[in-house]
């Protein structure tokens, strides 16, 4: 890339403060500066650090100046950098088409614009909206209905009557929609409890990499709208997330769960079945939550069993003072003898 200061800020509608006829050849994140670089600097800490460095301009926050380099203000610095990222080095957009080794079932509906990889299964009754790329040994069952604009990286496997929202982006090797893990104990044997809903994937959700989300007993496992999902998360039968949530990786949610809107699940987060959690909770990382738990909006939780945060860092800090608390009582102990015996000797010498 090659651009001026001033076409830059232009792009992300800041403004300069300095010579806004720099040259720009490179983006460059805070760690790793490259000369001639465009870098974001959030705080006075980043701001030093780029101010010292070979960056030709910083982009800052509003009101933020540098006695030393040029800089472009907006409001919101991370997202203009990333308006940045997206304008210089833009996605390759594939070519329309169905590849000729691709299977598709003759009453399959396929949008305009749609891009069908290598070895792709579609099967009976699907649809697939406007501008869908779909890459290579992607399974599609019957009945599932994709929104336009999504896209399902190579070996994603959607099972039949899944629905998938619009703008919807799921990664490699990822399963909607198999069956739930339910089974009942009858005669001492597992009897499989059949799983005859679905998933339902609202719009703007994007899935990571081998991740799977079951489908429901009887209705749907559904997917609010603007989640964004790690890789390697398990999401049982039956759960419905709100809108907005944030999981990390190595989290698994257990059936029936339900949560609000805009709620973080740190990585590795245990949810166990049947649990209720508002809108706005943050679960730290490796946080258990015990079945038919009610975790209350707002709240941070932390530990196993999951506790709010302040009565968490209580327990935790307790621990940590047990080996003094031993000592003590160990002192404690020996000062007790001390005087039993020497109560002893008082009563012997009456």
């Amino acid at each position: 890339m090659n651009a001026s200061l001033f076409e830059i800020a232009n792009l992300v509608q800041g403004l300069v403060v300095g010579d806004e006829k720099i040259v720009i050849s490179a983006l460059s994140p805070i760690d790793n500066i490259v000369a001639g670089a465009l870098v974001f600097a959030d705080g006075s800490e980043n701001l030093q650090l780029a101010e010292r460095s070979q960056a030709a301009a910083i982009l800052v926050c509003t009101n933020i100046n540098s006695d030393i380099k040029p800089v472009i203000q907006v409001a919101n610095p991370f997202k203009a950098f990333i308006q940045l990222l997206n304008h210089f080095f833009p996605s390759k957009k594939p070519v329309p088409g169905v590849h000729p080794t691709a299977t598709i079932a003759d009453d399959v509906i396929l949008g305009k614009n749609v891009s069908i990889g290598p070895y792709v299964v579609i099967e009976s009754g699907s649809q697939i909206g406007d501008n869908c790329v779909i890459k290579s040994h992607v399974s599609i069952g019957a009945e599932v209905n994709i929104g336009p604009n999504t896209t399902l990286h190579p070996h994603v496997t959607i099972y039949e009557r899944t629905q998938i929202g619009a703008r919807v982006c799921i990664h490699a090797s990822s399963v909607i929609g198999s069956d739930g893990f339910g089974y009942t104990l009858v005669d001492d044997q597992h009897m499989k409890v059949p799983h005859v809903g679905n998933v339902i994937i609202e719009d703007d959700v994007e899935i990571g990499a081998n991740t799977t989300i079951d489908r429901a007993t009887l209705g749907a496992t559904v997917i609010g709208a603007g989640t964004k999902i790690d890789n390697l998360v398990q999401i049982a039968h039956s759960v419905k997330l709100g809108k907005h949530n944030i999981l990390c990786a190595f989290t698994g949610i257990a059936g029936s769960t339900t949560s609000g809107d805009h709620v973080i699940f740190a990585a590795n987060v245990g949810v166990s079945d049947h649990v209720r959690i508002d809108d706005g909770v943050i679960l730290g990382a490796r946080t258990g939550v015990p079945p038919k738990k009610h975790l209350k909006q707002g709240n941070i939780y932390l530990g196993s069993p999951a506790r709010p945060k302040e009565k968490a860092i209580e327990q935790e800090l307790s621990v940590t003072r047990i080996p003094i608390m031993r000592k003590n009582l160990k002192a404690l102990s020996e000062k007790v003898d001390e005087l039993s015996k020497h109560l002893a000797q008082c009563e012997a010498e009456k």
